[in-house]
């Protein structure tokens, strides 16, 4: 296939694309895990402000 064939570049092209790749994961996987994390503060907040309504 013509498209893949980058020529002498081929190792420039895909090695960009690789990093390109891994980067968009860690991207990912690092706004899962804050997104996660939030999501974990706010349900603790919201426990506490139940409570004390419950306290009042």
């Amino acid at each position: 296939m013509e498209i893949f064939d980058m020529g002498k570049y081929d190792l420039f092209v895909w090695g960009s694309i690789g990093i390109f790749v891994v980067a968009l994961l860690v991207d990912f996987i690092g706004a899962s895990n804050n997104h996660r994390k939030i999501k974990k503060q706010i349900k603790a907040q919201n426990r506490k402000t139940d409570v004390r309504r419950k306290q009042a």
